[in-house]
């Protein structure tokens, strides 16, 4: 017993040395490259001209070459981690900011700094307004949106907010399981204006995900974003598609005393039989046979909890050497009982003998695996 907590033990110390905390804060409080500020899409039309031509306003606004559209997450919530179906459920707000001067106006005349219109008033608004027209590629059910905020800068700076929670499609590699990491993923491109007439690009000023977030069982370790540009059926020219990686780390807790330290103390009892020289085989194959069937049995208890991959994981690893170890423990007392007809002492050197092998070879492989995990 000694011997299995200890194994357990030096498992735990490896898979939490393998773990980070999650960092995170608000986002930086900098101009977004986006603002109107920091790009120049010529001098914006009057309200005279947009007025008299209304199907301007429909139009990217930069005449000369693609509109930015500064993309950006602020995660407040990760649920329903699903290995076996690919998908986990997102939760957060989603900002969108770019440039329009053909709605700038003068704050003087109107008595604020900016416009800011909430639920119905924004859909009303971008009916008569340009937007990015945006989408979750990978979703895989209903999004619900909710708390939808739109701003109009005085300079025609937009900023459009709206906490979102949909279901995603990622893929999952569980060849270190269950002391793996995974990236969540979550893509976003315009479904009608292609890379030459909206390039996105990822804001970090309005980017970030809260420090309280409590995922059972996982742990974030970072959220970055990438654009990069994807051909697609319905246009001849790429699209520019912005991913958004959440990175996660498992905590093996779990897996460690529930499954791990079980499973060598499995192990350790089926050693006993190399202290029962005298005893007959049927006796000491009774020890190793229900040590075998308990490995099964888990097998089988923890298989309904993970998609049925075509390679090993680290538990797969793990129950197949306590398995063939103790298969192993049913020749040996085979041995055993042959010897002991012909050559007692023989049987009894055996017997010593796999008193410290087999404890060897048992942590080596405990070892490999701790070394495989990271």
């Amino acid at each position: 017993m000694v011997f299995s907590l200890g194994v357990a033990a030096c498992l735990h110390l490896l898979a939490s040395s393998s773990s980070a905390e999650s960092r995170a804060g608000d986002p930086p409080k900098a101009e977004s490259p986006a603002a109107c500020s920091r790009v120049d899409y010529g001098r914006p039309a009057s309200i005279a001209a947009r007025e008299s031509a209304r199907s301007a306003i429909t139009e990217p606004p930069n005449p000369n070459g693609p509109t930015l559209v500064g993309v950006g997450f602020f995660v407040t919530d990760i649920r329903g981690i699903d290995p076996v179906r690919d998908e986990f459920q997102f939760r957060g707000h989603v900002r969108a900011l770019w440039c329009d001067p053909r709605l700038a106006f003068d704050p003087e005349i109107e008595g604020q700094n900016e416009r800011v219109f909430t639920g119905s008033q924004v859909d009303e608004q971008f009916k008569r307004m340009w937007f990015a027209s945006g989408y979750p590629v990978n979703k895989v059910g209903e999004l619900s949106a909710s708390e939808r905020i739109l701003r109009i800068r005085h300079d025609g700076t937009i900023e459009q907010t709206i906490n979102v929670s949909v279901p995603l499609a990622t893929p999952y590699d569980l060849h270190r399981f269950p002391f793996d990491r995974q990236t969540l993923i979550l893509e976003i491109e315009s479904y009608l204006w292609h890379r030459d007439q909206l390039q996105l690009i990822h804001d970090e000023t309005i980017s970030g995900f809260r420090d309280e977030i409590a995922i059972p069982e996982w742990s974030i370790r970072a959220v970055h974003g990438d654009v990069n540009e994807v051909a697609v059926m319905r246009s001849d020219v790429p699209f520019s598609r912005y991913t958004l990686e959440i990175e996660i780390s498992r905590r093996p807790g779990f897996y460690l005393w529930k499954v791990f330290l079980p499973l060598v103390v499995i192990v350790a009892l089926s050693w006993s039989v190399f202290w029962m020289t005298d005893e007959r085989f049927s006796a000491r194959s009774r020890i190793s046979a229900t040590g075998v069937l308990t490995v099964v049995a888990y097998q089988f208890v923890f298989a309904e909890n993970l998609p049925r991959v075509g390679y090993l994981t680290l538990l797969d690893l793990a129950m197949i050497g306590s398995f063939g170890l103790l298969a192993v423990t049913v020749l040996e007392s085979l041995l055993v009982d042959r010897a002991n007809r012909e050559d007692p002492e023989k049987a009894i050197q055996i017997d010593r003998t796999s008193r410290w092998l087999f404890p060897a070879v048992y942590v080596v492989m405990l070892a490999a695996i701790a070394l495989l995990a990271g």
